[in-house]
């Protein structure tokens, strides 16, 4: 009897909310709403969760309204495939409804907000059985379903979800937020589930024999086409650096077109108006593709001190300003062939001393991306954006930034590093670019942490501190102690900065400013926190003195005891490769003081020795870890499951040891 009353006090409510009678609401601790925001990425500007309900799963239903298109329709369907919903008909009497609205009057407070299409509002109604998700734009209710199905997510349980009664207004500080190369395309639900919103890939492009162009996505990046638009990534091709397209069939069908009188044969004369034939057929034809709306076409890269056509049209010229109007020439062509076709550019050392005229040839519509190998591709801790970008920004150009979000590009090594990513997206929003387009080398799982805090602060830059940003992913990766694991990104992320800052041990690959074993021997080791020309930090440049340098060691070597107690592998190699690289770099300090005009004195023989060895211990560490770390990167596809990328780094470990014995075996010292 006592069984059956049981029974039927459980099964009543069921029933209840089966028959489509409201839940009833309970209030959420202030507690329980900050670790259950915990889950969000971004984390939204304007959040806050006083009460939640329980339904069944199979009583909550999502109205979508006529129109609002792919974008919307896959994020619902996403979150019926979170409650286990997915492909069954909705319920006649919901429990719960999830309910949007495009426009109206409720969606007039957002058209106030930066970058509004993309806005969102959540509110409960009156009676708690219902919330509903209010944009200007399908792009703005895509966002604020994606939140919501993170809340979610954490809260299905068996046949019932918790649903938080949540208000929300979200808006994000940045327009673009987005990657570019390597298998970003194989990321883009990835990168949608985090509110990045551009995928850039170079493309297949050329000219046939009878001068007519050609140009489409790489062979297996079909999601570019088929999957980008329908999750509201904006996929844009990229015509790639105009000094490499000549031998793809350019030369052979507009000889014309080759850079005449000694200048260099890469180079195109941008004089004969076929050239803006040639450009505006790659860019029509790319805009062709499905979903696409604009297109990237990337300036020369590096002439390598080489002259540009020389003919009397050239001649005297500023290449790089006759380059960007052959461009915006070109896309005047295509635009009669793709109406509404949006142009972006993007720059490079080649054109840096050129930029601002560059930009005074272009209308207000046109997207520049500031690149520059030196200056944008390394985690000096140094500004990266110059003043000019900033004051061309506030006349209304939009400008965007193309850096590294790992910490070395084509060199594998772990970096989890919240105060980098904090202080490369705070600068680029402090002086007012409206677009991230990251590097992540050599996947992008390799460097997963980073690129997530790059989408967290290009949406909301003054949410989470970095702190609280390595425990809200603790958190969403289900990691055990959130905590500790944030006290080890305190402590570790301003380590492996200083090192990758430095270009240590990536600059061993330049020849300027050259290999530390040599420089050693020469005597042309710089002091601490020198970097050359502004660009080349090897070995130091990020280490500002000798306390920073101790506290540098203190702090990798507590990581290692930190990530070692977390438990889990990855940090722990990521904190012995740091640890290693430390050693070594403070090994070639103390060495510096040692030798003298390429020799030891007797009486520093004895330090000496240690010192040699110890830079050997340490990068031997390096070589020894660095493997094991990346075995354990998510998300490799079995086709590289066999692949290295830490064979690069590895081998440059190795080198500089055997270079570091021979500079002892040089100086009379026996390891």
């Amino acid at each position: 009897m006592l069984n059956r009353l049981l029974a039927a006090i459980i099964c009543a409510p069921l029933a209840f909310l089966a028959a489509g009678c409201a839940a009833q609401s309970v209030s959420v601790p202030q507690d329980e709403a900050r670790l259950w925001i915990c889950h969000t990425v971004p984390l939204p500007k304007e959040i806050i969760i006083r009460e939640k309900v329980s339904v069944p799963v199979d009583g909550v239903t999502v109205r979508v309204p006529a129109g609002a298109g792919d974008v919307v329709l896959t994020a619902a369907e996403s979150l019926k495939q979170t409650l286990g919903t997915a492909g069954k008909p909705d319920p006649a009497n919901p429990a719960f409804t999830i309910n949007l609205q495009l426009g109206g009057p409720s969606a007039e407070p957002l058209k106030s907000l930066k970058n509004a299409g993309q806005a969102c509002r959540i509110t409960p109604a009156p009676s708690k059985d219902a919330l509903i998700i209010t944009a200007l734009q399908p792009i703005g209710l895509r966002y604020g379903l994606v939140t919501l199905n993170q809340l979610l997510r954490p809260r299905v349980r068996g046949s019932l979800v918790e649903i938080p009664l949540v208000e929300m207004t979200d808006w994000p500080d940045m327009a673009d937020r987005g990657l570019w190369g390597t298998d970003s395309f194989r990321q883009i639900p990835w990168m949608a589930e985090r509110k990045m919103n551009i995928v850039e890939q170079i493309s297949n492009i050329g000219v046939r024999p009878d001068g007519s162009t050609f140009g489409k996505y790489k062979e297996g990046q079909d999601a570019l086409v088929e999957v980008a638009p329908k999750l509201g990534v904006n996929y844009v091709p990229v015509v790639l650096h105009l000094e490499q397209v000549i031998g793809k069939g350019v030369s052979d069908a507009y000889p014309q077109l080759v850079a005449k009188n000694g200048g260099s044969p890469r180079s195109m004369c941008y004089s004969e108006p076929a050239v803006a034939d040639v450009i505006g057929g790659w860019i029509a034809d790319l805009a062709s593709q499905p979903g696409v709306r604009e297109v990237d076409v990337w300036m020369t890269e590096n002439m390598a001190g080489e002259k540009g056509c020389l003919c009397p049209g050239c001649a005297g010229q500023d290449r790089n300003v006759l380059e960007i109007r052959a461009i915006l020439a070109g896309w005047e062509k295509a635009k009669k062939r793709v109406p509404g076709v949006g142009l972006r550019i993007l720059t490079s050392e080649e054109t840096e001393d050129s930029n601002r005229k560059i930009f005074d040839e272009l209308p207000l519509d046109v997207f520049i991306w500031y690149y520059h190998s030196l200056l944008t591709y390394t985690a000096n801790s140094r500004p990266m954006l110059r003043p000019y970008l900033a004051e061309y920004a506030k006349k209304g150009h939009p400008i965007g930034v193309c850096p590294n979000l790992v910490y070395s590009i084509h060199f594998a090594q772990p970096c989890t590093g919240p105060q980098f990513v904090h202080a490369r997206m705070s600068e680029f929003l402090q002086k007012g670019m409206s677009g991230l387009l990251g590097y992540a080398t050599p996947r992008v799982n390799y460097g997963r942490f980073n690129v997530e805090a790059a989408a967290e602060w290009g949406w909301n830059l003054n949410g989470r501190s970095p702190r609280e940003f390595a425990y809200s992913w603790a958190v969403r990766q289900g990691l055990r102690d959130p905590e500790k694991f944030a006290d080890w990104c305190e402590v570790e992320g301003p380590v492996s900065w200083a090192v990758s800052g430095s270009h240590w041990a990536s600059g061993e690959n330049r020849n300027v400013p050259g290999k530390v074993a040599k420089r050693l021997k020469e005597g042309t080791l710089p002091e601490l926190g020198f970097v050359l020309w502004d660009a080349f930090a090897s070995p130091w440049g990020d280490i500002k003195g000798e306390a920073h340098l101790q506290k540098l060691l203190a702090d990798s070597a507590k990581a290692v005891q930190m990530s070692r107690e977390m438990g889990i592998p990855e940090f722990y190699y990521e904190s012995l490769v740091y640890r290693g690289h430390m050693e070594a770099i403070q090994a070639l300090w103390e060495l510096r003081k040692l030798v003298r005009n390429g020799s030891i004195r007797e009486q520093d023989r004895e330090a000496a020795t240690r010192w040699f060895r110890a830079y050997i211990r340490g990068l031997q560490q390096v070589v020894d870890v660095l493997p094991r770390w990346e075995r354990l990167v998510p998300g490799r596809p079995e086709e590289e499951k066999d692949w290295m990328f830490t064979d690069r780094p590895v081998e440059t470990a190795r080198r500089m040891i055997e270079e570091m014995r021979e500079v002892a075996r040089e100086m009379g010292i026996r390891l």
